[in-house]
């Protein structure tokens, strides 16, 4: 099971950029909001509420788009983590997390928990060496 490890740390840094880049697709949010609360739409509606959306459209945006960023960096740290062979514990949390990504985040974290609950992994986690079959 040993021989998993770089590619499971491969898997995470893959999963971990394609958050960060879904993430800034939360941007997209940020602008529409922007455009609801722009001069052109309040001269073109003379309903105030537009700039009130427009305004809680721009928040809800930039705090989406800092939980999914914070979520991608956070398993790009563990497949950092799995690199140097240090925090198992916090590297199956993330896991455990990334379940709740259906399909490819359940895929990561499944692997991830087979990987790291074997006993020669665990082992090498503890510094030292597996046993020789």
């Amino acid at each position: 099971m040993n021989r998993h490890l770089p590619t499971l740390s491969v898997l995470h840094y893959v999963y971990g950029i394609f958050t960060c880049v879904t993430g800034v697709a939360m941007l997209m949010i940020v602008l529409l909001g922007g455009f609801l609360s722009s001069d052109f739409v309040a001269e073109q509606s003379n309903d105030p509420a537009a700039g009130v959306v427009g305004t809680v459209f721009q928040v809800l945006g930039w705090v989406a788009f800092a939980v999914v960023e914070a979520w991608g960096v956070l398993i790009i740290l563990s497949g950092r983590w799995i690199d140097q062979r240090r925090n198992r514990m916090g590297t199956l949390v993330v896991a455990g997390l990334c379940c709740l990504s259906i399909p490819f985040g359940l895929a990561l974290g499944i692997f991830t928990f087979v990987t790291l609950l074997n006993q020669d992994v665990e082992r090498e986690y503890n510094g030292t060496k597996p046993a020789i079959a």
